[in-house]
């Protein structure tokens, strides 16, 4: 179980509180071998503070699956102030022994770890199992425990309801947000945050998937208004014979010219449609 020295519960009266914003969110992006997934951090006391933070802002504490996320995941706790990171790896109740019964919150398979073997001191490189740093060291207490993560990108584990002294002010909840509710292939919560798709009741759920409406992409929809309309041609005919990059992308079937192509799209669409194109 975790280990809180008399130096890290001093430094953490001073530790810098990160403000409970889904809005402060980062993304892992593709493009820098990531997942495309975005991950936030907010303050928590204890594990299940933290599953309800993740829940309340309609994402998951965070599943870690490669020691390339776990890195994410470490930079993203260093720029919180803060010394631990709560993430989504949970033991089940009245397990055998400490390193047995665990599972991610989101059902993925235990395919990667990176407990802490407290620089050798205790002799195994497992979840010991006992309530804020108790002992004896490695025997079962037959409660449910809470994965977290240290400054240098170990873990250890905590009791789900535990808040031990010192660590009130010191630990955060790491949340990933992955959802996609229409299947396109990208997060809805970037969609939401660039303005790809409304989410007017600020409820982390793209409104067209709320409302059972369609989110696939609407091309002919050159304004993104949600209808295809007399606007949208006279801006698609305005730009004719150029590359279609302006205010609005009039290059609407993406091969570099505006020209007939792109004007079928817009006179073919069915005006009742109320999607969103992507951009």
């Amino acid at each position: 179980m975790m280990k809180i020295g008399p130096a890290v519960a001093a430094a953490a009266v001073f530790a810098i509180a990160s403000p409970v914003c889904a809005q402060d969110a980062v993304q892992w992006r593709v493009e820098d071998g990531g997942n495309g997934h975005w991950y936030a951090h907010v303050p928590t006391t204890t594990g299940l503070a933290a599953e309800a933070a993740a829940q309340s802002l309609h994402g998951h504490l965070v599943t870690i699956t490669s020691t390339e996320e776990n890195g994410f995941v470490r930079d993203l706790l260093a720029s919180s102030g803060r010394q631990f990171a709560m993430i989504g790896f949970i033991q089940a109740d009245d397990q055998p022994v400490p390193d047995v019964g665990w599972a991610w919150l989101t059902g993925e398979p235990a395919l990667y770890t990176n407990w802490t073997d407290f620089d050798g001191a205790y002799g195994f490189v497992a979840p010991d199992d006992n309530p804020c740093a108790g002992y004896p060291i490695g025997v079962e207490d037959n409660q449910c425990n809470q994965g977290l993560m240290y400054l240098d990108g170990r873990w250890d584990d905590i009791e789900r309801g535990a808040s031990c002294a010192g660590f009130a002010s010191s630990a955060v909840a790491v949340i990933e947000f992955d959802a996609d509710c229409n299947g396109d292939g990208i997060v809805d919560y970037g969609q939401i945050r660039d303005g790809t798709y409304p989410d007017v009741n600020a409820n982390g759920v793209p409104d067209c998937c709320d409302q059972a409406e369609s989110c696939t992409p609407c091309p002919g929809d050159v304004t993104n208004g949600g209808t295809v309309d007399a606007a949208d041609l006279s801006i698609l005919l305005a730009a004719w014979g150029t590359n279609g990059q302006g205010e609005f992308d009039t290059d609407l079937n993406g091969d570099g010219l505006v020209d007939g192509g792109d004007l079928a799209l817009v006179l073919g669409e069915d005006r009742s449609k109320l999607s969103k194109r992507h951009g």
